[in-house]
């Protein structure tokens, strides 16, 4: 454009310069003066392209580029009043008080630009505002280019009226020109148009990706709060988390839950660690145990934290009862030590029960210290039985599965727990309707074992049962054609609806960490299956029933043969 308008300039010249020189300059100070114009408008679209995307993303770079422009549109405004070509303009639309006014403004966008900060969440829109601002002055700028095209239009037009021909020449390039800046303006504007189209696109692009990312973790199962480090207060929690805590961010649990979270992950040295392991206490005084990390996101255009935490709370159950069945096993190694090595003093103290007795028998008047000698032999033989049944409980089982009388090892394993049902005040009585030849095929020690475990569970449970009738315990052992079945059924009251659909689950107990480890009865199915039959438990009419169905070693014989 400086091109052509140099070379309109010269040819104007050189065919006006010996009949009106004047005339020329002054003609060609005119063309001029919509050029001015043209000037300003151009810094405008390209000071508001600026503003549009200095606003997407504030950066420090794009801010002083902003102020480059803005000092640049500023510096051409008076050029429009305040020069040859501005002055002559004024002649035929006079916008100087306007543009004063737009002077004045664009000085206070610009100090108000130089105060911004690029990391202030609030800048981008306080950009888009400014921008804003500025509209009037493109749509003046526009009406006074619009109208110096118009008026220069006019003057090539009395011109071509009073020049000889040879005054085509101008006129012409004069419309090319003008042509020029039309299609060079209409050619910006459109790329204005489609940069913007650009950042509209990619500012739905990224609402729709943070769309996708709510989604996300809404559905995680984890607990995922983001919280803002300036003051911890939680500005986004998932449905894990508030079932954990609250719906409502204004609930203090959630203070709580950051300030814990913040503890956990600080080490000595005050440095926040990344992992983080926790307990909280929920309003009902539920212990929560928690396990997690912090992390930097960025969260709605502002650096946030993001603490993802994972409930562990059945996982420290688990564990502290595997540890509580550690010890217990380790109780039942110490208990059959100190049974075997009772029966050494027991052995002598039998021994010298019945060498006194031979001494006494030739001294008259010695039977009631024979009476005496008695019952501490009866005593001796009950503790010796006491023992023997220590040892037998805590023996190490085969894992060979061999026949034995199913009678038998119900009648052994109700022998272990008679003293403990004696002292509790429980009657504890057996049915047995099958001979003691009837047997099956497994591991013995495991099955009394199963049988022990029914029947202290039976015993736990008059414990926390308020009945008055007379608390019994029956065993049933009976036979029906190639299965034989052992009943266990209480009075104490039955098991909770929602305790009875996970009898069977590991670690599934209702008695306090000190008295079980809910294992009992998960090892009680596994060895029933192993031995092809199957256990059930059920409510019974006051209490509770097991039952245990198993092949007689008849069957199981046959179905090996098949």
């Amino acid at each position: 454009m400086i091109i052509a308008s140099v070379v309109l300039f010269v040819a104007t010249v050189m065919l006006y310069v010996s009949q009106a020189r004047q005339g020329a300059l002054l003609t060609a100070t005119v063309r001029s003066s919509g050029w001015v114009a043209y000037q300003a408008h151009i810094e405008l679209v390209k000071t508001e392209a600026a503003f549009a995307t200095t606003s997407i993303i504030p950066t420090i770079d794009g801010l002083r580029a902003l102020q480059m422009r803005l000092e640049i549109l500023r510096s051409r405004l008076p050029l429009l009043y305040n020069s040859d070509e501005g002055r002559l303009l004024r002649g035929v639309l006079d916008i100087e008080p306007q543009v004063r006014d737009y002077e004045i403004k664009v000085d206070r966008i610009l100090e108000e630009v130089e105060t911004l900060d690029a990391e202030d969440g609030d800048s981008g829109n306080r950009l888009k505002e400014l921008g804003a601002t500025l509209e009037p002055l493109g749509r003046l700028l526009h009406s006074t280019l619009m109208q110096s095209v118009a008026y220069n239009q006019e003057i090539f037009r009395r011109e071509k009226e009073l020049a000889q021909a040879t005054g085509i020449v101008p006129l012409v390039l004069l419309f090319i020109s003008g042509a020029a800046l039309a299609l060079l303006l209409f050619f910006q504007a459109r790329n204005d148009r489609l940069r913007l189209d650009q950042i509209v696109k990619a500012q739905s692009t990224l609402k729709a990706m943070e769309e996708n990312l709510r989604a996300v973790i809404q559905s995680v199962p984890a607990c995922m709060v983001v919280i803002d480090p300036a003051d911890d207060t939680v500005s986004f929690f998932n449905s894990s988390a508030a079932a954990l805590i609250s719906t409502s961010p204004d609930d203090p649990g959630w203070r709580r839950l950051v300030r814990g979270a913040r503890d956990a992950s600080n080490d000595m040295s005050g440095r926040q660690w990344g992992y983080l392991s926790m307990a909280y206490t929920r309003p009902g005084g539920e212990i929560v145990s928690l396990r997690g990390s912090f992390c930097e996101v960025l969260w709605q255009e502002r650096p946030q934290q993001l603490l993802v935490l994972v409930d562990t709370t059945r996982v420290r159950n688990a564990e502290l009862q595997v540890m509580q069945a550690a010890k217990l096993a380790t109780l039942g190694e110490m208990a059959t030590a100190i049974a075997h090595e009772l029966n050494q003093p027991l052995a002598v103290i039998k021994m010298a029960v019945a060498n006194a007795k031979r001494l006494l028998e030739p001294i008259e008047g010695g039977e009631p210290v024979a009476v005496k000698l008695d019952r501490i032999s009866a005593q001796v033989d009950r503790a010796k039985r006491i023992t023997d049944q220590v040892r037998r409980y805590g023996r190490m089982p085969t894992e060979q599965h061999q026949l034995f009388s199913l009678r038998t090892a119900v009648e052994m394993a109700m022998s272990f727990v008679t003293e403990q049902f004696r002292a509790a005040d429980i009657r504890l009585s057996i049915q047995a309707d099958v001979p003691a030849e009837v047997s099956v095929f497994g591991e013995q020690t495991m099955f009394e074992q199963v049988i022990v475990n029914l029947l202290v569970n039976a015993h736990d449970a008059f414990e926390t049962s308020s009945t008055n009738r007379l608390r019994a315990v029956r065993v049933t052992v009976r036979r029906e054609g190639e299965q034989a079945f052992v009943e266990v059924e209480d009075n104490a009251g039955g098991i909770s609806p929602e305790m009875l659909a996970r009898l069977f689950e590991p670690f599934a107990t209702t008695k306090p960490a000190e008295k079980g480890t809910g294992l009992g009865l998960s090892l009680a199915r596994s060895v029933v299956r192993d031995m092809s039959g199957s256990i059930i438990g059920e409510n019974a009419e006051n209490g509770a029933r097991f039952v245990i169905t198993l092949p007689t070693a008849l069957a199981s014989v046959s179905r090996d043969a098949a």
